[in-house]
């Protein structure tokens, strides 16, 4: 079994529809971004929580270990609201780094505003993501077996099709995220390749303002990825047919 198949084996994709599952990506969210790396964001420091007011209208996406139910992962669409709360009618990155964004043509103002989405809140588990860099797995946990760490090294690729996804099925195709600049190398290796449309600007370390259209995203996948892809989106299609709350940014065919 190759290291994506071991990837399907090892890990379930939520859509996070109910308060229950929401509240574990918060949780997660909270334990990288507050706890880990100290970054100063919204949270509820009793309940543990990590949550802004864009969470009120976001999808997102929550990847769990199937064996055991551990939370892996999870990520967030944040739409482009036309109507509401005025905050919620830009994406975090135009409240936040407007002045960074450079780009004369890939920019919020010159893309029709029903069709924008951001994509952050792009958390791995401690438990998964240094098992996944340490190449000595000998102390690794005896919960999770050498053939499953064998697709660890997979979940941030996962993730990150798996937003492509509901980007398509919220139909939301004009996409921006705020990067480190490595990671949009190493998601260009895989066919996933953005469009630097931003100056450096610190917000919560380094970044740069990123673009990347989904249709075109989509058809550039490499056959084993665009396989993977594939099923991702079909789990999360098969999701949002179940009546549930927080359907905000779901287009009407849905």
């Amino acid at each position: 079994m190759n290291a994506l198949d071991r990837f399907e084996a090892t890990f379930d994709f939520h859509l996070a529809t109910t308060s229950v599952l929401r509240e574990r990506a918060y949780a997660l969210r909270h334990a990288v971004f507050r706890r880990e790396l100290d970054y100063r964001m919204h949270e509820d420091p009793e309940a543990r929580l990590e949550y802004d007011d864009h969470d009120t209208a976001s999808l997102i996406v929550l990847l769990e270990h199937r064996a055991s139910g551990i939370p892996a992962g999870c990520v967030r669409l944040v739409p482009s609201l036309t109507e509401g709360p005025e905050p919620l009618r830009r994406l975090p990155l135009e409240a936040h780094c407007r002045d960074s964004l450079t780009h004369p043509v890939l920019h919020p103002d010159y893309l029709p505003r029903d069709r924008l989405c951001e994509i952050s809140r792009l958390a791995i588990s401690p438990v998964f993501r240094h098992r996944a860099e340490t190449r000595d797995h000998s102390a690794a946990p005896s919960l999770f077996p050498a053939e499953e760490r064998a697709g660890f090294a997979l979940i941030g690729v996962g993730l990150f099709l798996a937003a492509t996804a509901l980007v398509g099925l919220a139909g939301r195709h004009h996409v921006f995220a705020m990067m480190q600049h490595r990671l949009p190398r190493r998601l260009a290796i895989h066919g996933l390749r953005f469009t630097c449309v931003g100056e450096p600007v610190t917000f919560h370390g380094l970044r740069r303002a990123y673009y990347i259209d989904q249709r075109q995203a989509v058809s550039e996948l490499p056959p084993e990825l665009r396989a993977l892809y594939s099923r991702i989106e079909a789990t999360l299609t098969h999701q949002t047919r179940v009546p549930a709350p927080h359907r905000a940014g779901l287009s009407s065919e849905i």
